[in-house]
């Protein structure tokens, strides 16, 4: 495996002595990508957990006293308004959109900041640096590995909408297809997805904000809230891993329209009926 990918890649750059991050199980890809970036000794090591969203990040990064409260929201919300980000600053306007070909017909970096571990140096860290180290990941883990072969297509789009979804809908990835399989066939059966979690987003919540706050926003009528609305959010709700855009790319088939999770043992159940979804609700939601 590896003789053919130096045959179709040869590297074009120098190894340099030092020390460099890898993944846990790198692909061949990943790990010539890896020895293009040596850490330095003044690298710090920031992670963000898969089901992150934008709030989550900024949070992080303030305590990490990296940036100031609301800084990364700021620009990933408005990395492409000149108006905020005129070409003759360092935040040239746009100039992503032409780096990376798959943001050129959104306007948040939400959809594709890739949830993982990075080496920043706080001396010289700015939040497009940032952005772009978890843009390249992305494209490196969805885009150049195939799990996504098209990115130019609307369906992208609806890809790493639902796998957002998937994302904190099924923490086990062994079942993660067959979750995203009965969200898929609920939008083609012009089903309500009815996903607690799609609840949040308009009002810029944590992943733990939203834990406490989900009952209180279920009957808000928005364009994320999945509970009220027929069809997708407007956008994708949390970083998805690639195991979950995966899941959504090859959703498992069954017959199940229902699931739900054991408030004791997080163990998944499915139910075919309305029926049988309440039967399990009376037996695991105790």
């Amino acid at each position: 495996m590896t003789k053919i990918y130096l045959q179709n890649n040869a590297p074009d750059f120098d190894l340099q002595a030092g020390n460099y991050l890898m993944p846990e199980t790198p692909t061949v890809e990943e790990i010539f990508t890896a020895l293009q970036n040596p850490i330095n000794e003044t690298d710090e090591f920031v992670t963000f957990l898969e089901g992150w969203n934008i709030f989550d990040i900024d949070q992080y990064l303030t305590q990490k006293q990296l940036i100031t409260a609301g800084e990364f929201i700021s620009y990933a919300e408005n990395f492409c308004n000149p108006d905020l980000y005129p070409s003759s600053a360092e935040w040239s306007a746009c100039d992503l959109k032409y780096d990376f070909a798959f943001l050129s017909d959104v306007e948040s970096l939400e959809w594709y900041l890739y949830p993982d571990t990075y080496a920043i140096n706080p001396n010289t860290f700015t939040v497009k640096s940032l952005a772009v180290k978890m843009l390249t990941n992305f494209e490196s883990k969805i885009i150049n590995s195939g799990v996504i072969s098209d990115m130019w297509s609307i369906e992208m789009q609806d890809i790493i909408i639902l796998a957002s979804i998937v994302e904190k809908e099924e923490r086990n990835p062994a079942e993660r297809s067959t979750v995203a399989g009965i969200l898929k066939k609920r939008l083609d059966e012009w089903w309500m997805i009815g996903a607690d979690i799609t609840v949040c987003y308009p009002f810029r919540l944590t992943a733990e904000e939203c834990k406490l706050s989900v009952t209180k926003y279920l009957y808000e009528k928005n364009d994320y809230n999945t509970r009220q609305k027929i069809g997708l959010p407007a956008g994708p709700i949390w970083n998805a891993s690639v195991e979950s855009i995966a899941a959504v790319v090859n959703p498992k088939d069954s017959d199940y329209y229902y699931y739900l999770h054991d408030t004791v043992t997080g163990e998944i159940y499915y139910g075919k009926t309305n029926a049988e979804h309440d039967r399990n609700k009376e037996l695991y939601l105790r």
